[in-house]
């Protein structure tokens, strides 16, 4: 009898799943590495042209079978493959050293991709690190062509894959299969294993490092979307108790869209608005089924990641009037780029000793004033419908903002010279997500339409805790005495000068926070799309004037731990009731 294990992971799409594993691995495909002869350089560039038609077609079928099951918008990355492998550059470097270097295809393909996925390999930014596999999946494809291998499964139906990473196609064609559940010892919460498992809404586990070796196919195994845990050969308690969950999970999921469409506010009918962070446009297809809402963090640095470099005016006012559209008639925030520093930056060669403090954000806008005002420029002239707020991140003086507002005028009067239409009255507003930014709220106040407190990174700055940082993990705490008495002090400021305060973070998608958040006085909370619901359900379940008297009582306690205690106290007694 094996004993129960329990493995840690990162929770990539909500849902609960038991049942039994399967264990998928990709066949590995030997590659010759020695030199041919000038007789087999003809063969090997039909091999490779072969291999490009054959792999064109099956992502060609991938593609119609993801649109069919997940819509157009979340199967771009098949799209982008295809891309790869058509682009005539690549293929014509491929094909002159096949040529002139009297290497096998095989050899030569692998080679380039290789080249291609370092630069991604190497960012230390999440979102093109997980690229990589995107490009090594291409790559994969192309080569077991050339070998005329192919990819069977036996999966049986109904079974929770579990591999060390799945590319886009295995997500899609396992789908088939009703797959329940997958864990995966790669991948990040953008990775598109998880974003397509969201999508799917299958239950999965990323990033679980070992989890492909201590698995065989056959084993019972339960996988936990919310907690980001996969438990392996579990008890019959823990079957029962984990049922138990699934059963509640669906009531709740049934009880949660009774609340679609009823106002956000407290018992005692205090308005709070809800909306949603999006990063990519796969995520907005939720706003309709999440009662229309606005957006409150729209981040557009996925355009220069997808890209490799800075995005066209035309291709972004395309993007930002399609979000525009899509939220009419609610606001859509949209935060220039937060690019530099720790995010990936081709032209910044340096490496920096400590990134989170470096050249990022508004830092590198200002010093990249063309690269600003372009981005400035399409924001305004997308901003016809009148919907969207523009928001800049890393705010840390009034200087900066005074240098942004004026080319955000030179901007103005270049279009009006044009006879361009915009919204003249555009909003401006300011991530605070610096301490010095918290210390001068009042004076940023004044030269702002709105704050937005970005509490992950403010969380770091004020505690000094990198919260990437596995061995000081313990130390990054979100209701720490600091920093919610400098939320505090942020939303004093911006409510003494009339301005709007809304918080983007993560704490804002943390039902237990909620209560500290209304009681703040927060007006706006930006969460995440699955968080959406369930955060409209305890701000309905919350009383406003109890809510003030609690954090006037967390603002005096001196320890993390006596404000999560006081909080949890209050939410198990004072909300769950309302929400059961």
């Amino acid at each position: 009898m094996h004993r129960e294990k329990k493995h840690k992971g990162i929770a990539a799409s909500q849902g609960i799943s038991i049942g039994k594993a399967y264990l998928y691995a990709r066949k590995q495909v030997n590659i010759n590495t020695m030199n041919i002869s000038d007789e087999e350089v003809k063969a090997e560039i039909v091999l490779l042209e072969n291999s490009i038609e054959v792999s064109l077609k099956e992502l060609s079928k991938i593609y119609n079978i993801s649109v069919e099951r997940i819509g157009e918008k979340n199967s771009k990355i098949f799209e982008a493959q295809i891309e790869i492998i058509k682009d005539k550059i690549f293929l014509d470097s491929v094909l002159n050293r096949i040529k002139t270097e009297n290497r096998s295809a095989g050899f030569v393909f692998n080679d380039e991709t290789e080249k291609l996925g370092q630069i991604f390999l190497k960012s230390e930014n999440t979102y093109m690190h997980e690229r990589y596999a995107d490009i090594m999946d291409v790559k994969n494809r192309v080569i077991r062509n050339m070998k005329r291998d192919k990819l069977v499964s036996k999966v049986e139906e109904n079974a929770i894959i579990f591999a060390h990473e799945l590319t886009p196609a295995d997500t899609i064609l396992f789908s088939r299969r009703k797959v329940q559940g997958y864990a995966t010892d790669t991948g990040g919460i953008t990775s598109h294993t998880a974003i397509i498992s969201r999508a799917l809404r299958v239950p999965s586990v990323v990033g679980l490092k070992m989890i492909s070796r201590q698995i065989a196919s056959g084993d019972t195994v339960i996988v936990d979307g919310f907690e980001g845990v996969v438990i392996v050969n579990p008890t019959e308690q823990t079957i029962a108790n984990y049922t138990k969950k699934q059963e509640e999970y669906k009531n709740h999921e049934l009880l949660l869209v009774n609340v679609l469409h009823k106002p956000c506010e407290t018992l005692d009918k205090k308005r709070v608005e809800i909306t949603a962070n999006i990063e990519f446009i796969e995520e907005t297809e939720f706003l309709q089924s999440c009662g229309d809402c606005g957006i409150g963090l729209y981040r557009t640095e996925h355009l220069y990641m997808e890209k490799g470099d800075f995005p066209s005016i035309g291709e972004q006012i395309e993007d930002y009037t399609h979000i525009s559209n899509i939220t009419f008639p609610k606001k859509v925030t949209i935060r220039t780029y937060d690019l530099g520093g720790d995010k990936i930056y081709k032209d910044n060669n340096y490496k920096e000793l400590n990134p989170y403090l470096g050249w990022r954000g508004i830092r590198m806008c200002l010093d990249k004033k063309d690269i600003f005002k372009e981005q400035l420029e399409a924001l305004l002239i997308s901003s016809v419908k009148k919907n969207i707020k523009i928001m800049l991140p890393m705010i840390a003086s009034v200087d900066e903002v005074k240098e942004t507002k004026k080319l955000l005028k030179e901007v103005k009067k270049d279009l009006d010279g044009k006879g361009v239409f915009y919204d003249k009255n555009i909003s401006l507003g300011i991530m605070i997500e610096v301490p010095s930014a918290v210390l001068m709220a009042e004076e940023l106040a004044k030269e702002v339409d709105f704050f937005s407190i970005g509490t992950n990174d403010l969380t770091q700055y004020i505690l000094a805790v990198d919260r990437g940082n596995d061995f000081i993990a313990n130390l990054y705490q979100q209701f720490h005495p600091a920093v919610i008495r400098a939320l505090s002090k942020v939303v004093e400021a911006g409510h003494n000068h009339k301005i709007k305060v809304s918080i983007c973070g993560e704490m804002a998608s943390v039902p237990l926070a909620a209560p500290l958040l209304i009681g703040l006085g927060l007006d706006e909370l930006s969460v995440l799309p699955s968080m959406f619901t369930e955060i409209k359900q305890t701000v309905r379940a919350i009383k406003y004037t109890e809510a003030k008297e609690l954090v006037a009582e967390l603002l005096t306690l001196p320890t993390e731990k006596l404000v999560r205690e006081k909080l949890t106290d209050y939410f198990n007694k004072k909300i769950k009731p309302q929400i059961i």
